[in-house]
């Protein structure tokens, strides 16, 4: 938040359990916003190195990533860099949770209550200006190389096709749905609400089984 105009699901979910939406977010909401941000811009360099996406010397070139590894190979210069990476990781994190907390500290300084946070008007938990700047080019690099790198969109597109195959078939034939799963009474919203239950829960192989025994064998069979 804040929301002005809550689209139709938000809407509904607002007017059965209300949500606050034109105040800010809770400090705790807003922390685990930052958190989610943090975990995945770290977590997904290690994936993209594994994949093969970007090597490291790529990487490098974003001065965030740069800092971090000069201190790395400083504490470490035995060590090969294959091993280095790990710390690498860690160090980011390190460093970008350690900006969150001395700027969310800072921001906080005149805050009192639960009322002040979310009568702020403006996020209080967050990167500062410098570290802000550096994680927005770390995430373009990772939106380049990763993001939308052919091979992804790819795949991305591929199982975009396969969730919507299988929503449409249970959509057309609830009775496809495991027992436990279909709807008790003949509600469409409540029907729908199963189906995109059920299909949001599945693993990646556990969709592309149910997809398989629906339509047949699927392309993303040899990547699951």
């Amino acid at each position: 938040g804040p929301v002005a105009s809550p689209p139709w699901a938000l809407a509904e979910a607002d007017a059965g359990f209300p949500l606050d939406l034109a105040s800010w977010p809770s400090l705790e909401a807003q922390i685990a916003a930052i958190a989610d941000d943090i975990a995945y811009d770290n977590h997904d360099i290690d994936d993209g190195l594994r994949a093969g996406l970007f090597t490291l010397a790529e990487l490098l070139d974003v001065p965030l990533v740069a800092r971090a590894w000069a201190a790395v190979r400083a504490r470490y210069p035995e060590l090969a860099e294959a091993r280095l990476i790990p710390e690498l990781v860690r160090d980011l994190i390190g460093a970008m949770v350690n900006d969150v907390l001395a700027e969310t500290e800072r921001r906080c300084a005149q805050i009192g209550s639960i009322d002040g946070v979310r009568r702020a008007g403006r996020a209080l938990a967050g990167f500062s200006a410098g570290m802000a700047a550096q994680e927005r080019l770390l995430k373009g690099f990772l939106y380049a190389r990763m993001y939308d790198a052919p091979a992804v969109k790819g795949v991305r597109l591929e199982a975009q096709a396969l969730l919507a195959g299988l929503f449409a078939a249970y959509r057309e034939d609830p009775t496809l749905l495991p027992e436990e799963w279909r709807p008790a009474s003949g509600d469409p919203v409540a029907a729908l609400r199963a189906i995109g239950d059920f299909v949001a829960g599945m693993t990646d192989r556990y969709a592309v089984r149910r997809h398989e025994a629906l339509f047949g064998p699927s392309p993303l069979h040899e990547r699951f």
